[in-house]
C-alpha cells in the first residue's frame, strides 16, 4: 500500500486528515507533521525523513506539502536529495488527499501522483461563477418544460 505523508505549517496537515477521514473513514499508513513556532528546522527535517521511512513498505509514499518554498517543502526536497523516488505535491488540498486515500491501492506511485495533481487542480472552482452557470441551466431547463 502506498503511504501518505502530509507535512505543513501548523495544524493544517492534521486538519486535512481529520476532514478526509470524516468522508473516507479512518486511514492506515498516513502520517501528518506540522511545523510550529519554536520548532527547529533540523528536527522537522528529521521527522519528515523518519515518517517517510516508516510509511514506505516498497510501494512508495505520496507526499503533500502546503506551499512551494516553505520549510515543509524544503524538508521534503532535502529528502529528495537522498532518495530520488520521492514524489511530492505542493499546494495540498482536500481533493488531492481524498484522491490519494481512495485510489492508492490500485495505483502505482507515479499514477497516484498524477491523479492527485489533477484532482487538486479540478477541485479549484470559482463557486460564484459555477452558481450563476447552474442558475442559467436551471432556468433554461424550466423553459424547456413548457
Amino acid at each position: 500500500m502506498i503511504g501518505i505523508l502530509i507535512a505543513t505549517h501548523g495544524g493544517l496537515a492534521e486538519g486535512l486528515l481529520s476532514a478526509v477521514e470524516l468522508l473516507a473513514g479512518k486511514q492506515e499508513k498516513v502520517k501528518t507533521i506540522g511545523l510550529y513556532h519554536g520548532d527547529g528546522i533540523d528536527g522537522f527535517k528529521e521527522k519528515v525523513a523518519t515518517a517517510y521511512e516508516e510509511l514506505d513498505d516498497g510501494d512508495g509514499v505520496m507526499t503533500f506539502v502546503d506551499i512551494l518554498g516553505g520549510s515543509p517543502c524544503n524538508a521534503v526536497m532535502e529528502l529528495m536529495n537522498r532518495k530520488s523516488e520521492v514524489k511530492a505535491i505542493a499546494g495540498v488540498n482536500m481533493p488531492m488527499v481524498i484522491q490519494a486515500v481512495m485510489t492508492r491501492d490500485d495505483s502505482t506511485i507515479e499514477e497516484l501522483c498524477e491523479a492527485c495533481s489533477k484532482a487538486g487542480e479540478e477541485g479549484q472552482v470559482l463557486v460564484h461563477e459555477k452558481y450563476q452557470e447552474m442558475k442559467k441551466e436551471a432556468a433554461a431547463s424550466s423553459e424547456d418544460d413548457f
